[in-house]
């Protein structure tokens, strides 16, 4: 048994493995030990990955295995607190086996919420989407080399989300070294600018391109080569990236338990080619387009969550400001910020499509009934005065990071981007505000009401 005959279910737990730090060097060890070794480090992976690993090691299915005896022979992780090579955010995994096969796996983009994570993993998945070499992929790649291309045995490149992005990436550009790839719901490379011979590998039987169902990010491109499209194992959930986890399918017998061949969307449903003409055809330097697309990409996810929320306005929000944006650099045609907008409504629609087909989300218009209620109607509209003083001075404070985008250079965006993620969603205020405001204007109706009844029955 090798790492040539792995199955879905052992690909899996190695992607799973990947998203685990490590607290040393723990060459030779076994992927049982490895995980052992991971799991003394507390939160280390996800809850989630821990539940499902621990099932999966202490039962007879990895006993029988072809991971039992894989072994650790190479690790790499440039997160910026891990002291690595580089603060890219970079992390690989490399296995090898007692035939000589070797795979190498890297780990997809971390929490967003953590300024680090976002700063390394996000803001270049941007760059990614419309092309760019970044450093991660150049990593990813000299990882491969460093590790698996002298593989003497069969050669596997394994990636999840982002770290599908590079696993794609290594393989297309290591053709001749006849290497197979397993990417799982992986950000698309940018289709125009890989070769025919590149396109038809991706297509090709080496490569093997998984979707989860109701996951957007591999829908974030163009990607004509899904080969299965896999059910997750719920229906109702409150995370909108939960079908994008590698941790939300089951399995059955090694094999995913539920999926259909090929892609069940249409690769227009959510296309970021638009956004490559939109900015790369309509805006002169290399600066504007690179600040334009970080700020599209990252906008369209805070749509999708947003959207998914039922918060309408915040999306609103999101979209003007980045249009706002988008408009305000040089030489963008009218053209272009048409496109932008069908790019963001195609978002919308996608995320309202999948949202239909869980049941629909909460209209937000009703209240939940409680049997007794005492409410300070004086302290609510006080309360949304407050809130009303908050938000003026929110939008200032907008207005002024906003102008900070075309004075800060290349270097200093990120800093006015995390500057702009504290402030992006003030449009919740206007909901709180909105949702106070509505709560006494019921009660005090209601309470009208009652005592118009009350006097009518003395």
């Amino acid at each position: 048994m090798s790492l040539s005959n792995l199955n879905d279910e052992e690909k899996n737990v190695l992607l799973q493995l990947s998203y685990f730090d490590l607290p040393g060097d723990l060459t030779g060890l076994t992927v049982k030990e490895i995980w052992e070794e991971a799991m003394r480090t507390p939160n280390n992976g996800g809850e989630a990955r821990r539940i499902k690993l621990e099932e999966y090691f202490t039962s007879d299915t990895y006993k029988n295995s072809s991971l039992a005896e894989v072994r650790l022979q190479g690790y790499q992780n440039n997160n910026p607190t891990m002291g690595g090579e580089s603060e890219s955010g970079f992390v690989g995994y490399a296995w090898g086996d007692k035939t000589g096969s070797a795979a190498a796996v890297y780990r997809g983009s971390e929490d967003p919420t953590n300024w680090d994570h976002f700063k390394t993993d996000w803001v270049s998945n941007g760059s990614a989407g419309i092309g760019n070499e970044i450093q991660q992929q150049k990593e990813a790649n000299h990882f491969y080399d460093e590790f698996v291309k002298g593989a003497t045995g069969e050669k596997l490149i394994v990636g999840h989300s982002k770290g599908g992005n590079l696993a794609s990436y290594v393989f297309v550009n290591n053709l001749a070294d006849n290497p197979s790839g397993y990417v799982v719901n992986g950000a698309p490379l940018f289709w125009p600018s890989l070769t025919e011979e590149q396109q038809e590998a991706l297509k090709s039987n080496k490569f093997d391109f998984i979707a989860y169902e109701g996951d957007f990010v591999h829908d974030l491109g163009f990607a004509p080569y899904v080969d299965k499209t896999v059910a997750i194992n719920k229906d109702d959930y409150d995370d909108p990236f939960y079908p994008h986890y590698e941790t939300s399918v089951d399995f059955a017998n090694g094999s995913f338990k539920k999926y259909q061949k090929g892609s069940i969307f249409s690769p227009n449903d959510i296309n970021t080619e638009v956004i490559k003409f939109a900015i790369v055809n309509a805006v002169n330097g290399v600066r504007e387009a690179y600040k334009a697309a970080l700020t599209i990409t990252n906008s369209a996810l805070m749509v999708i969550h947003a959207t998914w929320k039922g918060m309408q306005d915040a999306a609103n929000l999101v979209i003007d400001s980045c249009v706002a944006l988008v408009r305000g650099l040089e030489n963008v045609s009218v053209k272009a910020i048409i496109d932008l907008r069908n790019f963001f409504d195609s978002v919308r629609n996608h995320t309202r499509f999948l949202l239909n087909r869980r049941g629909g989300a909460a209209s937000g218009g009703s209240f939940p009934v409680e049997p007794y209620l005492q409410v300070n109607l004086q302290r609510l509209a006080y309360y949304a005065e407050r809130l009303q003083v908050i938000k003026r001075k929110t939008n200032s404070l907008n207005s002024r990071i906003d102008d900070l985008y075309f004075e800060a250079g290349l270097f200093g965006l990120d800093n006015v981007l995390k500057a702009d993620m504290l402030t992006t969603f003030n449009g919740t205020i206007n909901q709180n505000i909105t949702y106070l405001n509505t709560v006494k204007n019921l009660l005090e109706r209601t309470e009208s009401i009652l005592g118009t009844k009350a006097r009518s029955i003395k």
